[in-house]
């Protein structure tokens, strides 16, 4: 019995309502797994009078792709930035596919990132998908090496904070970051179409982590209607930019009296 190469699946995901596979411009996905699950919402109805069991759709069919990537950069390309763009509102979404196989109308669900010393820094992608899901299975494909870079996790990434009077600066002693976006979204179906009119924007949620700061003021006494600024800067230049409060902050002291405290931050765009 012979099986697929790993080396050999490719996966992508095109920008934001191109659902063309001729002309649409895409991301190719570097993952190191893809999980799709379909749900047809079909409910087993048995009659009183003892007749033949049926079956019927009590809902939408939807699926559900999850993904683990390793994002790259290049010129004019950094994966991380290109995605996160895919938190927005779209008319059409997107299209995901693991050659064969296709997943049409697809928003992102949630975007999560993380970066720590002497790792590679992975992000989680999920999706769901309201169109029709087609394809024959999965095929080989030819890969190519990648022209881009991945990432670099810590070096070259620095955190400037404007919190308008209590800590304003650079934070650039810190031992790891973790980035997350999820996204409530509403789909809206009219009488006569078998899928969604149209799938809205309810809320954005972002929450910032950064763990091991050894530069940072104690912020304790901040006002908790008054947002913080932070701009994340990756070692390419591209910025991911945060402003929340400070809903916790930690702080230790080791038995080398080396002192670090932890934040985290949450945006919310309704």
């Amino acid at each position: 019995m012979s099986y697929i190469s790993y080396n050999n699946i490719l996966a992508y995901v095109s920008n934001g309502d191109e659902q063309s596979l001729s002309v649409a411009s895409y991301n190719r996905l570097y993952a190191s797994n893809v999980a799709v699950n379909n749900s047809a919402n079909i409910q087993r109805i048995k009659r009183i009078d003892g007749e033949e069991d049926y079956y019927n759709q009590t809902g939408p069919k939807s699926a559900t792709v999850s993904t683990v990537i390793i994002p790259v950069t290049g010129t004019g390309l950094n994966q991380i930035t290109d995605l996160l763009v895919l938190t927005g509102d779209f008319f059409s979404g997107s299209y995901f596919q693991v050659p064969n196989y296709r997943f049409e109308k697809c928003y992102l669900k949630s975007f999560s990132v993380n970066f720590e010393p002497w790792r590679v820094s992975q992000a989680s992608l999920q999706f769901d998908c309201y169109g029709l899901a087609t394809g024959n299975g999965v095929s080989l494909q030819t890969p190519s090496e990648s022209s881009q870079s991945l990432v670099s996790p810590l070096r070259g990434t620095s955190i400037n904070v404007s919190n308008f009077g209590y800590f304003s600066g650079l934070i650039n002693e810190y031992e790891s970051i973790n980035f997350e976006v999820s996204v409530d979204r509403a789909a809206n179906y009219e009488i006569g179409s078998e899928y969604p009119k149209k799938v809205s924007v309810a809320k954005i949620s972002k929450t910032l982590q950064i763990n091991g700061i050894s530069n940072l003021e104690w912020v304790a006494d901040y006002d908790p209607k008054q947002s913080m600024n932070f701009e994340l800067t990756m070692a390419d230049a591209n910025v991911i930019s945060v402003s929340g409060i400070v809903v916790n902050q930690s702080f230790s002291v080791d038995a080398n009296g080396v002192a670090k405290t932890n934040l985290t931050i949450i945006e919310e765009v309704v």
